[in-house]
């Protein structure tokens, strides 16, 4: 059941989970941490006895020498596991056997320090062996045995007492590597189950075991049914000495890994259920013995006469008195004993105004049958959900208990103990109970838990971004809208943690997607049971939240919501199912509010779908406004092995539909005409009549509109916000693009002044400084960055600075530095620099220092050819020929040939023939390539030293 005693050691709890039935009453909604130990040392609790003469001998494993661990499996070695019961016609006895070997310090506790979990309501703790094997030799550790008797109510934070009591075994001088023995027999069964047998055996679990041995003994006439789980676990059945006997035997049995996300209804772990009941027929007579409706009487009888006097409508009426039983009477559970699974009388809940699932479905079944409505008990799981159909009939399976109530034709499973559910039966929210056993209707079976199709699981997010006025920060207005279950689901989580809580957990997810976003503002709740609606609104802002470029913003819209819905298992191989604990429905907008109207006609509508869910995406926009909606549907509860790799793939196919990209203008579109027309007046110059424009007459016009645009801009913004800063340094590097450096040095320095770590900024102005020819300022600016570790990277400039001024030792450091951090043609780039560095200290030796690279350079691919001329691996006249082929590039490719040819010519002390390649570098008018910035410095250079 849901909640188990322990008749094994804590580290063999998970894998066996059969001995001992929980109780009903242990299934509440929520799984805390079990509360602090007490200490109860006033009785002893146990008895230590001989191995009783029943108990088998198991066998000795084939494994003939230790196994190793597998890698990533726990450090614990299970050499036996030995789990035998002994059914009796007035009890049962469970024996348990395990020697383990801790492999490392990290086992050695849970080894050394045993539990044995037992209620002393209904059973005995007997204990028959505790022993450490070292060496091969065995030593007794019973006579000085310490045993704490420890009082721990693990449910307590669950509201529930079971009285269960945890016996401490605490070893001395246990180290890695012994062999700890332990034996011990727990006699007694809950009398609640009429002496009626089941249990559930595992033959796996995540711990690999050398010898496994379970068996179970009974009186022939005790008709036992056995049931693999899954139905190929083989089990013996035999007859030995006038009794049945039912066994497994198992050596080597391999460690069986859990994965994550698997349903509640399939079975991880191999086992086989024995049960005593031939069918649901006869767990059900045992149920109704159970959930007997005594007449009303007292406070009970006077409510069901106050409802009646009402004459509500019947949906009216059930959904009222469930509310009250759900609502007025607290959950609180005292199963001690019987009282596990049988409940109070219903005037003994109604008066005590508390109780447990059983308790309150016996109360609320009263009230309504005394109201005329059929009500009857249905016996759920919640730990096996729909997977109860793999089992037999049986008592243990069962951990909660519900209602159902037929009404109209619809039959409705109300949950008792649930808290804060909408008033009417139209809007609250149905629990997926997979299988039910409705007691009174156990000739029918287990049942399906249906929800009704009108019930409502729906969670919807709506972004409204207010981006109409630059000069602010953005303004999000974030609302989440729940309905049914999912209102319900919100409305138990801002009561357990606060309203502050969830909002700044739900402010922390957007953040982690948009940092710089603020909330703003306390959040507003608008909560309404009688339409069970829950809206939750949040305020926030953002500086920063969209990217400037060319006269316009680069908005990246994230679907966050949809990072807990579309999950993908880790594992890339699985052969348990992947459960989709996901909403049902979930759609999100996201609204933005622009300064100028949206003219770019929208993408098309995506959609994605397969047999596990759907997605939509779709975008839209009238005047200043753009919608974004997003609709998720999902279509089953889980993933099968075989559907994986086509999941997996269709959902990382819908995360793209989740992110969407917009550019929203901030120039007005009537304004753009004269702007382009003013380009074209400022590149006339550089148009060539009876040519189509090349790239060095788009790159004039890309960088005069930039100019222009950001001019227009400026104005619109705040001088000190963030974007005003993006503006003026993308102005300041297209001034220096077009050679109006002073121009750019304002710029840049503007920017900085509002954002000092922009690192465009930085580069702009160590561009502009070189361009004023103020390299020592500028080399300062490239080592900053170089510091930042900037993405932009500044190798390049800061040896072009170095070399420049004649610190040719400190130029080759820094290319040599870039030629290792850096790829392509920013490489090949880096290269040419090194081989000029290293002729201007060591004439005639700049070739040698990169001939190493020059295989891996190709000479007939612009730049390599200019390394491969430095190099004296081409001629003067190669290398103009192969500048001049392609008429596209020829202009800016030019420039370097004419500009490199200078710099061999200054290497060889031919200072009169550089100056003339150097000016015909500066004839080129490529201002948006260095060389001719860096032409014009060589140039004066020489004018001052002839």
């Amino acid at each position: 059941m849901h909640n188990k005693s322990k008749l094994w050691p804590a580290v063999l709890l998970t894998l066996l989970m059969a001995a001992y039935p929980g109780t009903w009453a242990a299934s509440t909604k929520a799984h805390g941490q079990p509360p602090a130990t007490q200490n109860n040392p006033a009785e002893p609790g146990y008895r230590i006895t001989p191995t009783p003469a029943w108990v088998k001998d198991p066998g000795q494993s084939k494994t003939e020498a230790p196994r190793k661990m597998a890698q990533g499996a726990k450090a614990r070695r299970d050499l036996l596991v030995d789990m035998q019961i002994q059914v009796t016609p007035k009890t049962q006895t469970t024996y348990m056997r395990v020697h383990q070997a801790a492999m490392d310090s990290s086992t050695l506790r849970e080894v050394s320090e045993p539990t044995i979990g037992f209620n002393p309501a209904y059973q005995r703790l007997y204990i028959h062996n505790v022993s450490v094997v070292r060496d091969g030799k065995r030593s007794d550790r019973l006579k000085d045995l310490r045993v704490e008797m420890l009082r721990r109510e693990q449910q307590l934070e669950n509201k529930v007492l079971d009285g269960a009591r945890q016996a401490l075994l605490m070893l001395k001088d246990v180290r890695v590597g012994d062999v700890v023995e332990l034996a011990y027999s727990i006699e007694g069964v809950n009398p609640i189950f009429e002496g009626r047998f089941s249990e559930l055996m595992h033959v796996g679990n995540e711990a690999a075991m050398d010898r496994l041995h379970l068996r179970i003994e009974a009186p022939l006439d005790r008709h036992l049914q056995i049931k693999g789980v899954p139905n190929d676990v083989a089990v013996e059945r035999f007859e030995e000495n006038g009794k049945q006997v039912i066994r497994v035997a198992r050596d080597n049995v391999p460690a069986i890994q859990a994965e994550s996300a698997t349903p509640p209804w399939y079975k991880v772990f191999p086992a086989f259920h024995v049960s005593e009941f031939r069918s649901w027929a006869e767990v059900d007579q045992w149920a109704q013995r159970l959930f007997v409706i005594e007449p009303p009487t007292g406070e009970v009888a006077r409510r069901i006469a106050d409802w009646k006097a009402r004459q509500l409508p019947p949906d009216v009426l059930l959904a009222e008195v469930t509310r009250f039983v759900q609502d007025d009477i607290r959950y609180f559970s005292v199963s001690l004993g019987e009282s596990s699974h049988r409940p109070k009388p219903a005037a003994q809940t109604l008066a005590d105004r508390m109780g447990d699932c059983k308790d309150k479905v016996l109360l609320l079944n009263t009230l309504l049958k005394g109201l005329g409505f059929d009500a009857k008990p249905a016996l759920v799981s919640t730990y096996r959900n729909k997977g109860l159909v793999n089992y037999l009939p049986s008592h243990d399976q069962f951990d909660h208990v519900i209602s159902a109530v037929q009404l109209d034709g619809q039959r409705y499973f109300l949950d008792a103990t649930a808290n804060n559910q909408g008033y009417t039966l139209q809007n609250r929210g149905y629990y997926s109970y997979g299988q039910a056993l409705v007691v009174g209707e156990g000739s029918q079976g287990l049942q399906a838990v249906v929800r009704p199709t009108f019930a409502q699981d729906a969670l919807s997010y709506r972004q409204d971004w207010d981006l109409s006025e630059p000069k602010k920060p953005a303004q999000l207005k974030l609302t989440l809208n729940a309905k049914g279950l999912a209102a319900e689901r919100w409305r138990a989580m801002i009561a357990g943690v606060g309203l502050e809580r969830i909002n700044e957990t739900m402010a922390g997810s957007y953040v982690r997607v948009m940092p710089g976003l603020k909330p703003v503002g306390q959040p507003e709740l608008k909560d309404s049971r009688e339409t069970n609606e829950l809206t939750l609104t949040m305020g926030f802002e953002h500086p920063n939240v969209a990217q400037y470029q060319r006269g316009g913003l680069e908005l990246d819209l994230a679907g966050v919501e949809f990072g807990d819905v579309l999950v993908v298992p880790p594992e890339a191989r699985r052969i348990s199912p992947f459960m989709l604990d996901v909403p049902r429905l979930l759609d999100v907008k996201v609204h933005v509010q622009t300064l100028r109207p949206i003219t770019a006609t929208p993408p098309p509508a995506q959609q994605i779908s397969d047999k596990h869910f759907l997605l939509t995406s779709r975008i839209d926009s009238q005047g200043r406004d753009l919608n974004w909606t997003t609709h998720y549907e999902r279509r089953s509860e889980e993933v099968l092995p075989v559907d994986l790799d086509n999941f997996r793939e269709r959902t990382m196919r819908a995360r793209q539909f989740t992110s969407q990209h917009v550019r929203l203008l901030l120039v007005e579109r009537a304004m753009l005409d004269p702007i382009y027309a003013e380009v074209d007046r400022r590149v006339q110059p550089y148009y060539q009549p009876g040519t189509r424009p090349d790239a060095l007459m788009r790159l004039m016009q890309d960088q005069e509109l930039n100019r222009l645009l950001a001019s227009r801009v400026l104005p619109l913004l705040n001088p000190q916000s963030p974007m005003a800063s993006q503006v003026l340094a993308e102005r300041a590097i297209a001034n220096n693009q077009v050679g109006a450096f002073r121009d750019g040095l304002l710029d840049a320095q503007a920017a900085l002044a509002g954002n000092p770590d922009s690192t465009d900024a930085l580069e702009a102005r160590g561009v502009a400084l070189v361009g004023l020819n103020r390299l020592d300022e500028a080399g300062k600016d490239f080592e900053r960055l170089q510091r930042q570790g900037a993405r932009n990277a500044p190798g390049i400039w800061l040896g072009i600075s170095q070399f420049v001024q004649g610190r040719y030792t400190d130029a080759e450091s820094t290319f040599r530095n870039q030629v290792a951090d850096s790829t392509g043609d920013e490489r090949t780039y880096a290269l040419i620099w090194l081989n000029l560095s290293v002729d201007r200290q060591r004439p005639g030796q700049g070739g040698s220092a990169v001939s190493n690279e020059l295989p891996n350079v190709d000479s007939q691919k612009w730049p390599g050819t200019v390394l491969h001329f430095l190099s004296g691996k081409l001629t003067r006249e190669a290398l103009l020929r192969q500048a001049r082929e392609d008429a596209e590039q020829s202009r800016l490719r030019m420039a370097e040939a004419n500009f490199f040819i200078g710099q061999q010519l200054l290497n060889f002390g031919l200072k009169g023939e550089a100056r003339q390649w150097f000016e015909k570098t500066i004839e080129t008018r490529a201002l948006p390539y260095r060389e001719v910035t860096l032409a014009q410095l060589e140039l004066d250079k020489l004018r001052n030293r002839p």
